[in-house]
Parts: C-alpha cells; sequence; structure tokens
C-alpha cells in the first residue's frame, strides 16, 4: 500500500470516528444525516432556500428536501415564501430549532474536545492547516 492509499485508509477510518457521536441518544439528533448540518448552517444564515442549504453543504437537493421535511415534522424550521419572489421557499429557523442548534453545539465542541485531546497544541495546528490545504480544492461531488 503506497503512502496515498494509506492516508486514504487512515482518513476514512478518522472520518468514521468522527460521525460516530458516543453520547446523547441518537433519536435526539434527528432521524436524517444532513439536518444538523442543516440547522448548523441556519443559525448561522436563517432565511434560505433549499437550493442554496444544498450548495452550502454540498448535500443533493431531493437529500435537502428530506432532511427538511423531518425538520419541519420536528418543528424546528419553518417555511414562508421570499417576499422577493413568491416562487423561492426560504427556511428558517423556530425558536424550537435554535435550541435544538444551541444544544448540538454545544455537544459537538465537547465531542471535538474529547477527539482532538490525544493531540498538542502544535499539533492540532498542523492538522488545521493540512487539511484546510485540503480542503480548499474540496468540490461537491
Amino acid at each position: 500500500m503506497n503512502i496515498d492509499q494509506q492516508l486514504m485508509k487512515h482518513l476514512k477510518q478518522t472520518l468514521a470516528s468522527v460521525r460516530r457521536h458516543p453520547h446523547g441518544d441518537p433519536e435526539h439528533h434527528g432521524r436524517h444525516r444532513g439536518a444538523g448540518h442543516i440547522l448548523d448552517l441556519l443559525s448561522i444564515e436563517n432565511g434560505v432556500s433549499q437550493q442554496q442549504i444544498a450548495g452550502a453543504l454540498c448535500i443533493r437537493p431531493q437529500s435537502v428536501s428530506e432532511a427538511i421535511a423531518t425538520l419541519e415534522a420536528r418543528g424546528f424550521i419553518r417555511k414562508e415564501s421570499s417576499a422577493a419572489d413568491r416562487r423561492i421557499t426560504l427556511i428558517y429557523l423556530t425558536e424550537e430549532g435554535q435550541r435544538h442548534a444551541a444544544i448540538l453545539a454545544r455537544e459537538r465542541e465537547a465531542h471535538a474536545q474529547r477527539f482532538f485531546s490525544v493531540l498538542r497544541d502544535d499539533e492540532k495546528a498542523t492538522l488545521l492547516t493540512l487539511l484546510t490545504k485540503l480542503n480548499t480544492t474540496k468540490e461537491c461531488d
């Protein structure tokens, strides 16, 4: 196995570890994998279209629709027609959605602290530099 293959293997293992969230009830986080990412986006930029969500998060439009339906059913988001263009539906966080997004953010922060606790600060800085370099060329599939 060459170095590139080894790197990919370790990246896949790392991603699997990052995705595992050992604490908390999975039901608490929503039934759709992209739902948490959408809540994150809406807590930064509230009132965006499904197309904007798909583009910003590199999620397929169909997956966005499914996640939006889940979030709406749970009372975390609401939809409104755009005042500028009635053909466009904008997505907004509800108060409950804001509370849930804040809870998820705190849980992610604690998970990140646990996950990266094995690294020294200088190692974290190096890893951040390298990952940033890799991700500047990232494109949506």
